[in-house]
């Protein structure tokens, strides 16, 4: 008895995280193993008065129904991570191999956008990230230490801009879908 009250005030939240976060999961892992189909092209001879040329164009029908016949796309596996805009194997491998030292490796992998990214991401995450946190220790012990009388203010005046903001775009929405709003009419 004591499950079956468990299992019904679970299901609620269990499917909802079934529907919300574990099946995009498994949306993007597929989409992510596919490419888009190329355009089916067509080359066809434009005789004029000038002379001939070829022309190339995209056959629609053909590329319709191939996107139709393949909505994922080409299947191309763990190919699409190796590439050079994502991992890029290839590329650090030769980085490695031409590289004479330590520095001249760091400094061709800030040559790739993965990797300059990454480089960005982790120095942002352990340098920025302590210093804000310092910083908000630093200010929330000066504004503990004020007088009584000031405290106050300065936590109002400090939250403000918080407040303020979230304020101004619920009021927005409230007007756009009022009877009288954008899309209340």
């Amino acid at each position: 008895m004591k499950h079956k009250t468990f299992f019904w005030f679970f299901a609620p939240t269990g499917l909802a995280m079934l529907l919300c976060i574990a099946l995009p999961l498994v949306s993007v892992l597929v989409q992510s193993v596919h490419t888009p189909h190329d355009a089916v092209l067509i080359e066809t001879k434009n005789c004029g008065p000038f002379g001939c040329k070829m022309a190339t164009s995209i056959d629609q029908d053909a590329t319709a129904a191939l996107r139709e016949s393949q909505p994922l796309g080409k299947f191309v596996g763990a190919d699409i991570f190796l590439d050079r805009g994502h991992l890029a194997i290839s590329e650090v491998a030769d980085t490695w191999r031409s590289s004479d030292g330590w520095v001249s490796f760091f400094s061709g992998l800030s040559n790739l956008p993965f990797y300059r990214a990454m480089s960005f991401t982790l120095t942002y995450t352990f340098v920025v990230t302590p210093l804000l946190i310092i910083l908000g220790l630093m200010i929330a012990l000066a504004v503990n230490s004020l007088h009584r009388l000031l405290k106050g203010v300065v936590i109002f005046f400090s939250l403000l801009p918080m407040i303020v903001s979230p304020l101004i775009g619920s009021l927005v929405l409230f007007w756009m879908i009022d009877s009288r709003g954008i899309l209340g009419s």
